[in-house]
């Protein structure tokens, strides 16, 4: 079985992290009324944080990690997709080189930062691909899982196919 690779803004990793973690946390605060009762305040949840580290290797490395810090200096958010886990909308906050390059080894880490954004009111039921978008992109854009989408779309082989201009149901 091939792993679907991670992907950002069109970016497909070679090699997926070694390491991913996500921190998600709420803004809760704890109100102390004069008579020692306390209070709890939940204002809702902080834009999720992904961490991870992973290597390059190959002959290439040097050029696999000048590929990717342009796209962390790309300006912008897009669709991040993380096979297996989800699919969110993110900015590509921090890039490191973690220790000494070795001969075709490099170390590396990342975070992303989740943005939230608000949800339409109308749902359509179908929408036309941008280019490089797959069914994870569709998925995160439109909320609909994404065993939703590839049992409405039987045409379409696997989730990271590229779907480019062509016409996805959303169910």
């Amino acid at each position: 079985m091939k792993l679907v690779p991670m992907r950002f803004k069109g970016f497909e990793w070679h090699h997926n992290p070694q390491e991913i973690s996500f921190s998600c946390e709420k803004n809760v605060r704890e109100h102390i009324s004069p008579f020692q009762k306390s209070y709890i305040q939940n204002t809702g949840r902080k834009n999720m944080l992904i961490r991870g580290e992973g290597e390059l290797y190959g002959s290439d490395c040097d050029e696999q990690f000048s590929r990717l810090l342009a796209l962390f200096k790309s300006p912008g958010s897009g669709v991040l997709a993380i096979p297996k886990l989800c699919t969110v909308h993110a900015v590509f906050e921090s890039l490191k080189i973690i220790g000494y390059p070795k001969p075709d080894v490099l170390n590396y880490s990342f975070v992303f930062r989740e943005v939230m954004e608000e949800t339409e009111d109308s749902a359509p039921t179908s929408y036309t691909a941008a280019q490089g978008e797959t069914l994870w992109d569709v998925s995160y854009l439109f909320g609909v899982s994404i065993d939703a989408l590839v049992a409405c779309n039987p045409g379409v082989r696997r989730p990271d196919d590229d779907l480019s201009g062509r016409e996805v149901a959303l169910c």
